[in-house]
């Protein structure tokens, strides 16, 4: 039961309500109290005040203490209220008849209201001079007692009664207020792998529980993209990879088939050599973007790495690419000496990938060059050919995993499609950006900006 949300809102709504009714009820209680006696002093008081001036004008008539008392107390009568005329030593002169003949005797005779023997009497003088005695008039306490009885019994009837009331409509609030998340809690039960294209009823966008919605759906948008690219991922490797699977073991087979020269085994094993140099580096370039949705800042290498003198062993590198086809690769670099914080293993593979490029897009007797210079706090390094070139509705492209823009070109050229997802990657985890310039025909032009704050 307390593993429900509602009956934990209604508990602590209940609790807190309870409290504040207890303390609402004790203070309405005391203050109720203390008006109640307030209340009655002033009455007792006043009707003393009149039997004191009653008393003096009879006196001025009767000239007799006794005679003036009897005529006072046989006009003015008070129900439950008794009265007498006392001297100065508090002796009773005269008493109203409903206290059969028992007075009630006060220690300390001084004007004001004090408590006698389960009463609350108001003691005025007769005169200003207080020579002629005092009028008392008292009522008993249980007058007061009697409605502060019945105020605590509609407490004790009404504050549970109330407590139980507010309950009842505080787990229908809490049960209505909830409903949305409920419905949410089923609807999100339903969407599975299968299924990450539904969504979320979204009620009032505005209010917490619309933001909360919203918030999954936009989490749900980003898994099922997630999720898809994955798949589509897993797809585009398995099919990189069963091509040259498929050559091995065809060529193995072929090879297997009968008894052959050494001449033609090494031929077979020459292409086997070919297609398990592709395999690995499909396999190799597979690992690297297998890394790209962890948090890759956080798992970079980083150390002070040379600039200069990685763009120079990555141009000495792609020369023999370039020379085996006839290309020519220039590498310029008249920028001082440039270093930042970066993962050194990351950005040769990024600089070989883009020089890989632009050797297989270059046809025979093209040109290459590969600048580094520095701008605006920033190292920026170029690479430049005279190959094919790509159309502008396939410049954004390139960059996605698998992406050909000439797919059967590309395949008999050896590549997978990984390699500019590779690039961006590496750039991008370094805090760069990269750009494309290019058109058919006219070939393209790659810059790379690396910032150099960590220099």
């Amino acid at each position: 039961m307390f593993d429900s949300v509602r009956t934990r809102l209604t508990l602590w709504y209940a609790g807190v309500l309870g409290l504040s009714l207890i303390a609402f009820a004790l203070l309405a209680y005391y203050a109720a109290a203390a008006i109640f006696h307030q209340r009655q002093d002033e009455l007792l008081r006043s009707t003393a005040q009149t039997v004191a001036s009653a008393y003096v004008e009879e006196l001025a008539e009767q000239h007799s203490i006794a005679k003036a008392g009897e005529v006072v107390l046989l006009e003015l009568t008070f129900p439950n209220r008794y009265v007498e005329v006392i001297d100065n030593t508090g002796q009773p002169i005269a008493w109203s008849r409903n206290l059969s003949g028992k007075t009630f005797a006060i220690s300390s005779v001084t004007s004001g209201v004090v408590t006698v023997a389960g009463l609350r009497a108001a003691v005025v003088p007769l005169s200003a001079d207080q020579n002629l005695g005092f009028a008392v008039v008292a009522e008993p306490l249980s007058v007061i007692d009697d409605g502060l009885r019945q105020l605590r019994r509609k407490f004790f009837a009404g504050v549970p009664l109330v407590l139980l009331l507010a309950s009842a409509g505080g787990y229908f609030l809490a049960r209505k207020s909830l409903a949305p998340i409920a419905s949410m809690n089923s609807q999100t039960q339903r969407i599975s792998a299968e299924s990450l294209s539904r969504r979320l009823d979204v009620t009032n966008p505005r209010d917490e529980l619309g933001r909360l919605a919203t918030t999954i759906n936009d989490l749900l948008t980003r898994l099922e993209s997630a999720f898809n690219e994955q798949q589509r991922f897993i797809a585009d490797a398995s099919h990189e990879l069963r091509t040259p699977l498929a050559v091995l073991r065809g060529e193995t087979e072929v090879a297997l088939a009968k008894q052959r020269t050494a001449h033609e085994y090494q031929q077979s094993l020459s292409l086997i050599q070919e297609e398990a140099e592709r395999l690995s580096r499909i396999v190799e370039d597979l690992f690297i973007l297998a890394r790209q949705p962890i948090d890759a800042p956080a798992t970079l290498m980083r150390e002070r790495v040379s600039l200069n003198e990685t763009v120079k062993d990555c141009a000495r590198a792609a020369q023999v690419l370039a020379t085996r086809k006839g290309v020519r690769l220039t590498a310029e670099s008249n920028a001082p000496s440039i270093h930042l914080s970066g993962d050194k293993e990351l950005i040769t593979r990024m600089l070989l990938n883009l020089l890989d490029n632009a050797v297989k897009y270059t046809p025979a007797g093209g040109e290459i060059s590969l600048a580094l210079t520095r701008q605006n706090g920033n190292a920026e390094i170029t690479v430049r050919d005279t190959g094919i070139g790509i159309a502008e509705s396939d410049r954004q492209l390139i960059f996605d995993r698998f992406y050909r823009v000439d797919k059967a070109r590309s395949r008999a050229l050896g590549g997978a499609g990984l390699g500019l997802s590779i690039v961006r990657w590496i750039v991008e985890v370094h805090g760069g950006a990269i750009h494309i310039d290019s058109a058919p025909g006219r070939g393209s032009t790659f810059t790379v900006d690396l910032p150099l704050k960590s220099e």
